[in-house]
């Protein structure tokens, strides 16, 4: 497809360790000669952490498995950034512990099967750290208490240490669908916007000591009410009113699944003066209806797109490489729109 920008991106999720071949020989044979320039992989909390151990995912990625991946990316020119969640999503299915679970990565998401509240590494090492810990009932996006001293201790660690095995100069802070913010006593005596302003802003001043650039979702700096985005890619929480409060520089990813035929963000966004990149989901004509948007409406400020998977990237490497067929029909679509925006 002939875009008007330069950058094409794409988030995988950090595959398994038996599967780590299969996703360096997706980007040396596939993605690389395609013309993919940007690489995010969410690793979430997978990784051997040395710094803070008892922080690690489950099958967390080892040092030897992610100089694989940086290898060839470097051979590619491909810019590798980790990913991380830095706010919501705390909690999600595990599918190498679910049998039966939808195999859509672990810890992303919901399933018919499972329950989708195990809580990801942080929140089983340090469940104070929890928004609302005494909270029963189940969910997919626990959250962060952004007023305990202690989480940007550790938090600040997790992230060095990543930059540092990836050999990046940036990384994406994740924090979109934050649901559960200003809950606590201690939370609650700021607003919303407050607290939501203040956390990003504590990562990106974190990051930019080193001269590390900062990618975050862009969802909860949207109204609702004003956009008629769904409760998944816009805050009705207060949380929209940071976006006139945290730093210029970060690029913020605009990701959107819906079936629309506008996407106001794309306004919103280059009115406060942010470069943007667009995501437009799995299936191809809403994927088209975004883009077509976005190159009508770009002020100078989008650059460019950023394809999500969220499905096993082991998968989607056996859909791409050697045509087959997806155990959950998602990764063939997803698979379908990579080869529409590389092709």
């Amino acid at each position: 497809m002939k875009l008007p920008w330069k950058t094409k991106g794409l988030v995988l999720t950090a595959p398994y360790r038996k599967e780590v071949d299969k996703v360096v020989r997706l980007i040396d044979e596939y993605l690389g000669p395609k013309g993919c320039d940007l690489l995010f992989l969410q690793i979430r909390y997978r990784y051997d952490f040395q710094s803070h151990p008892e922080c690690r995912g489950l099958d967390p990625l080892h040092y030897e498995d992610i100089k694989k991946i940086v290898a060839v990316c470097k051979k590619h020119n491909i810019r590798l950034i980790p990913k991380m969640n830095l706010q919501g999503h705390q909690s999600g299915v595990p599918s190498i512990c679910a049998p039966g679970a939808v195999p859509d990565s672990i810890l992303h998401g919901h399933s018919d099967t499972v329950e989708p509240d195990i809580r990801d590494g942080l929140l089983r090492a340090y469940p104070e750290f929890d928004e609302m810990p005494d909270q029963k009932a189940v969910e997919y996006s626990r959250s962060l208490c952004l007023t305990n001293p202690l989480v940007k201790y550790i938090l600040f660690d997790l992230m060095d240490e990543l930059i540092d095995v990836f050999e990046a100069d940036a990384l994406h802070i994740g924090c979109d669908e934050v649901f559960h913010i200003g809950k606590c006593e201690e939370c609650s005596k700021y607003s919303n916007r407050e607290l939501f302003a203040n956390w990003v802003t504590s990562l990106h001043d974190h990051l930019a000591k080193n001269n590390k650039q900062v990618f975050m979702w862009a969802d909860r700096l949207l109204n609702h009410d004003e956009t008629q985005y769904d409760i998944y890619e816009s805050a009705i929480n207060g949380t929209e009113g940071a976006l006139y409060d945290i730093p210029k520089d970060i690029v913020l990813c605009d990701w959107h699944y819906t079936e629309r035929t506008e996407y106001p963000s794309v306004d919103i966004f280059g009115n406060a003066g942010f470069k943007m990149l667009i995501g437009p989901g799995w299936l191809p004509h809403r994927v088209m209806n975004f883009i077509e948007y976005a190159k009508a409406h770009d002020q100078g400020h989008i650059d460019g797109v950023l394809m999500t998977t969220w499905c096993n990237s082991g998968e989607l490497a056996d859909c791409i490489l050697d045509n087959k067929p997806p155990v959950w029909e998602r990764c063939g679509h997803v698979a379908e729109v990579i080869k529409l925006i590389l092709e």
